[in-house]
């Protein structure tokens, strides 16, 4: 006869009170509010963190959890590196959040700032 630790049953019953909660219960419905969310965390974070912050405290089934892990690991992480919002990590399972300063945005700032300096030194040129 083997015992059940007290973890495992926490999570067997949960499961079993809470077998009508799914992965869109708790996943955030748009990237914008994922990526608030993601903002919320110190990172680099890593996808398991992320979940359990996301289902805290609702404590769902296993199988529940590893459901809200997959969607964002597969789906929603993807689509925002994508988009340049996070440097996701898929082998590692890691994730950081780019901030305003991320490289593409200051070599735009830095080009736009170069150009107003040559355009004002053109112009005070030609005045004096």
């Amino acid at each position: 006869m083997r015992l059940t630790s007290e973890k495992e049953l926490k999570y067997s019953e949960q499961g079993d009170q809470d077998s009508a909660t799914t992965a869109t219960d708790f996943i955030p419905a748009s990237d914008l509010i994922l990526l608030s969310t993601l903002e919320e965390l110190t990172t680099p974070v890593t996808v398991d963190e992320v979940v359990d912050y996301l289902v805290h405290p609702a404590d769902p089934s296993v199988d529940t959890w590893a459901d809200v892990h997959e969607r964002l690991h597969q789906e929603r992480l993807p689509a925002l590196d994508d988009a340049g919002d996070i440097d996701f990590d898929p082998e590692r399972g890691t994730i950081t959040v780019l901030g305003p300063d991320r490289p593409n945005d200051q070599l735009v700032s830095r080009a736009f700032v170069g150009a107003v300096s040559i355009t004002l030194l053109v112009v005070l040129f030609v005045i004096i």
